[in-house]
């Protein structure tokens, strides 16, 4: 620890990380004594070691949208990233709630993302009900509750419409807080003061003095960003003081608060580059309260401890400590007088060396563009997970206000609306250190008791991470101590003992909605017996539908075990193999159904698969044809059927490769359940169907089994698209975007590659890079080429 002595100081204790080699002198002097005096030390137990006792894992949250202002037939796409304490990607969450909010916090649309090593994928499709205005994100683990209800990440977004929302005439409303550094105002000396003055929510410019009850100025301020700034007085023994503030054409008066006669001022210089100063400041009245108690200073982030020292017979104090051995980002210095907390500053810590961020263009081919990013960093290859927007570039429907930096650094320690946090992290604003602090600064301190302060720093375990869904309820009967939750295929996807309860709980399911499931007792000999009554518990609102009620009798069939003992991992059930056979048909993989079709069909890649909604499940094929697809079987002259679509065109039924004939029509009787895929090619009107039967339905296997739709679980991520605007994209490119690539990860040399569609109508593209490195670097930046 390097440290000024401008008065006397008598000890310094070092619990963890001591912040230099100096003064090695004095630590040898005091060595034999400091063991000892740690052991007694009522301040270790009493404060540093209940902020240390099972300390909370702290989870940050950062949504990358690919723009900020949107159409209606627009679709927000996101990416999530989940980090640790140290910005690394967390592990512990797999389930990221995202909302989107209107002004008055009612939920617009909700989705439920799958965080697969620290990071995940979503989308909100947009439609013309909503009006012209401002809308949230707000995304959230459930663990990160645990640090209170508020504990969320919150971005602003717009959207626009022909429909404008009825725009209420807000009365001004402004609000001017005055913030003693430290917490408090002491008499007989100089006391720093940061001023914040809001219109509606919003820093606005202003003006001011302060007055003393003689009517004479003592201080003068005017605001220097975003409505803040700050200015020194002194406040004399037994006076009054009076701010007048001038905003606009209105002049507003605050009395301001009382000083306190004895105590000790904590205040912060950041403005040197290497060196961090703590300044302690007294009074003369406050000298026997400074003999009879004893003072420490706490390092912190959070319920991180990172040291303390201890001040005895201090009055008025410099320390300078090197900013290399702080946390990097929001440290927190704490003033204590035996073991009570009362005086707290907030500062900024930039240890970390910024990545290098380069792009370069590498091919052009057709109508499409290469590009290479390269990350690089003084002295390791970063293995990071990024996402970039592209936009062009003189865009209007992205404003840059959040960033991951801000998101992993900022806003997690500091309560409150912070107006333009990505402000701060931006490298061309070259007073945003300046501004940071000032904004450190209102933020002000409450002060509270010891008991508080652990409390909110390292709060109570309430809240568990998430590691999937759970699937809840309960049986008529036990055919067996054993249960099983199947895919359609009947791959095993967990297994529980009931211990003889009817009750039944599948913990940490990985499932997505939509997803079909079936639940099966297994016997002694590996066999399958179809339950006779399920009752499922609702979970989160959440209900389940049968996609088939047929009662039937018990059927068995032997397990694949070996399936079933490569389903687990650590913490969760792990669902990959489930994800492909149990997902919706419409999501399964193109090629892969040309491969597996192009036997029975060999011009099947001129078709694509069709969705089957959901309340199609039960009902059969013609049914399905007739609502969904238009298509209805007509007798022509009492001579023969066929199947008309439009207005005399005709569709062609084809079933595993072969065509149904006229006089086969009417006995087709194949039962929705009973098919894969249905696929479908156009051409000039007419439409020609290719449906193909299940495995069980070919070899004549009936299907016992119930059955059953999660709607409680992952929101699927859908693929991106380009949409398409109802104005002239040519007139209006800057309201448009090129492209969104939320999946890019850097290899061994730190590159990655991608292809957007090149467009000449437009005068360049602007890049929107984020993202973070397993090693908890944090990459943002916006980058600019021009055509």
């Amino acid at each position: 620890m390097s440290l000024k002595f401008f008065t006397f100081i008598i000890m310094v204790c070092f619990y963890s990380v001591s912040f230099s080699q100096e003064n090695v002198s004095l630590k040898n002097a005091i060595k034999n004594q400091q063991a000892a005096v740690l052991q007694k030390d009522s301040f270790l137990d009493s404060v540093v070691a209940p902020l240390q006792e099972k300390p909370l894992y702290f989870e940050k949250v950062f949504l990358h949208t690919n723009k900020t202002s949107y159409f209606i037939d627009d679709a927000i796409w996101f990416k999530a990233y989940v980090g640790s304490a140290s910005n690394k990607p967390s592990l512990k969450t797999t389930r990221l709630n995202v909302n989107l909010l209107d002004t008055k916090g009612k939920i617009i649309q909700s989705q439920q993302v799958f965080i697969y090593k620290g990071a995940g994928k979503g989308q909100f499709i947009l439609n013309d009900s909503l009006k012209t205005g401002v809308y949230y994100l707000k995304a959230t683990t459930n663990y990160m509750q645990n640090f209170g209800k508020d504990n969320a990440y919150i971005q602003e977004i717009n959207i626009l419409n022909d429909i404008a929302a009825k725009e209420a005439t807000l009365k001004k409303q402004y609000d001017v807080q005055f913030f003693p550094e430290g917490g408090y105002l002491l008499e007989n000396v100089q006391n720093t003061i940061g001023i914040k003055s809001l219109l509606n929510g919003n820093g606005i410019d202003y003006s001011g003095k302060i007055m003393n009850i003689k009517n004479q100025e003592v201080a003068s301020f005017k605001s220097e960003h975003l409505g803040m700034t700050k200015c020194t007085f002194l406040y004399k023994p037994n006076e009054k003081y009076t701010a007048f503030v001038t905003i606009q054409d209105t002049i507003i008066k605050i009395n301001l608060p009382t000083a306190q006669k004895t105590g000790i001022l904590l205040g912060v210089d950041n403005s040197q580059s290497e060196y961090i100063k703590v300044n302690l400041k007294t009074n003369g009245n406050t000298e026997t309260e400074v003999k009879n108690s004893r003072y420490r200073i706490l390092f912190h982030q959070k319920n991180s401890i990172l040291d303390y020292v201890e001040l005895q017979n201090s009055a008025s104090l410099d320390l300078e400590f090197d900013k290399k051995n702080f946390f990097n980002g929001i440290n927190t210095v704490t003033l204590f007088r035996d073991n009570q907390p009362i005086a707290e500053r907030k500062f900024y810590i930039q240890n970390e060396i910024e990545p290098k961020i380069a792009l370069e263009k590498i091919a052009v081919e057709n109508d499409s563009i290469s590009y290479k990013i390269k990350i690089s960093s003084p002295d390791k290859i970063l293995n990071a997970n990024l996402s970039t927007s592209i936009l062009p570039i003189n865009t209007y429907n992205y404003a840059a206000i959040n960033t991951i930096k801000s998101a992993f650094l900022l806003t997690p320690y500091l309560k409150g609306y912070i107006e333009n946090p990505a402000y701060y992290f931006n490298p061309k604003n070259d007073k945003r250190n300046q501004y940071l602090d000032l904004l450190l600064l209102t933020q002000g301190w409450t002060q509270f008791s010891l008991k508080e302060m652990i409390a909110e720093l390292n709060p109570v375990y309430k809240y568990d991470f998430e590691a999937g869904f759970k699937l809840k309820g309960n049986l008529s009967s036990l055919a067996s101590n054993h249960l099983a939750l199947l895919t359609p295929d009947n791959s095993v996807i967990d297994k529980i003992f009931l211990n003889g309860k009817k009750d039944f709980s599948f913990n940490n399911l990985l499932i997505y909605k939509g997803d079909a499931v079936k639940i099966s007792f297994v016997n002694g000999n590996n066999e399958a017996l179809k339950p006779e009554k399920i009752n499922f518990e609702t979970q989160n609102k959440t209900s389940f539908s049968y996609l088939n009620s047929n009662q039937t009798a018990r059927q068995t069939f032997i397990l694949n075990e070996d399936l079933w003992n490569n389903m687990y991992s650590s913490g969760s059930i792990k669902l990959e193999e489930i994800t492909v056979t149990a997902k919706s048909k419409r999501y399964t993989d193109r090629k892969k159904l040309i491969n597996k079709y192009k036997p029975l069909v060999f011009d099947i890649g001129k078709y694509y698969d069709i969705e089957i909604a959901e309340h199609f499940k039960n009902k059969d094929l013609m049914y399905f044809l007739n609502f969904d697809q238009d298509v209805k079987m007509v007798n022509w002259n009492g001579i023969e059927n066929y199947l008309e679509t439009g207005i005399k065109k005709e569709a062609i039924l084809y079933i595993d490769g072969k065509r149904i004939t006229s006089s086969e029509l009417s006995s087709v009787s194949l039962q929705i359940k009973d098919i894969q895929n249905i696929m479908l090619q156009p051409d000039r009107g007419n439409k020609f169907y290719q449906v193909f039967t299940t495995e069980n339905y070919k070899n004549n296997i009936e299907e016992l089994f119930n059955e059953y739709i999660i709607k409680d679980g992952f929101d699927k991520e859908k693929k991106y698209y380009s949409p398409i605007y109802n104005f002239d994209t040519n007139k209006y490119s800057n309201w448009t975007e090129i492209d969104w690539k939320p999946n890019l990860e850097t290899d061994k040399n730190g590159e990655f590659f991608f292809k957007i569609k090149s467009n000449p109508q437009l005068e360049g593209y602007l890049f929107s890079i984020q993202g973070f490195s397993q090693d908890g670097t944090l990459i943002s930046e916006n980058i600019k080429i021009k055509t």
